[in-house]
């Protein structure tokens, strides 16, 4: 009996809307002293078009710790993240303080929301443990940062 053949993927194509649930997964550069190797945050996104064609993307658990202001030409965001002075929780249970420029191409499936793949972050990241003051378990500062946004 011959092997079937493998199923072609389906080709995600560039752009798409960013609207709605997702995660967002940072993954401080390797050579950066951090306590995980990613953090992740359930955020939501938004059409943000007051100024240019953008989008806002805030932490559900706390829409004010965690901020990406992004511009959107089809498919490339682009734009800084950012977090308060308190820093935000991740899922992870550690505590991450971001300032950093965003850079990501967005695909889609045909019909689906988009999402970015993988992204670069260029900027500082520090950590702490849940109540830890920022920089309490390391900070690095570099360009070679990653991030993706994956639809939940």
């Amino acid at each position: 009996m011959r092997p079937s053949p493998s199923p072609t993927p389906t080709p995600r194509e560039p752009g798409g809307p960013v609207t709605g649930l997702y995660q967002l997964r940072v993954e401080p550069a390797a050579a950066c002293p951090a306590p995980a190797r990613v953090f992740t945050f359930n955020v939501e996104a938004a059409p943000d078009p007051a100024r240019y064609p953008g989008v806002q993307i805030v932490d559900r658990s706390s829409p004010l710790g965690l901020e990406m202001e992004l511009l959107y030409l089809t498919p490339v965001l682009r734009g800084g993240l950012g977090t308060t002075g308190d820093g935000v929780l991740a899922n992870e249970g550690l505590r991450l303080w971001v300032r950093v420029i965003a850079q990501g191409e967005v695909s889609s499936l045909r019909g689906q929301r988009g999402e970015v793949t993988q992204g670069t972050l260029n900027g500082t990241m520090s950590f702490g443990g849940p109540n830890d003051d920022e920089g309490a378990l390391g900070s690095c500062s570099s360009g070679s940062h990653t991030w993706s946004l994956s639809a939940r």
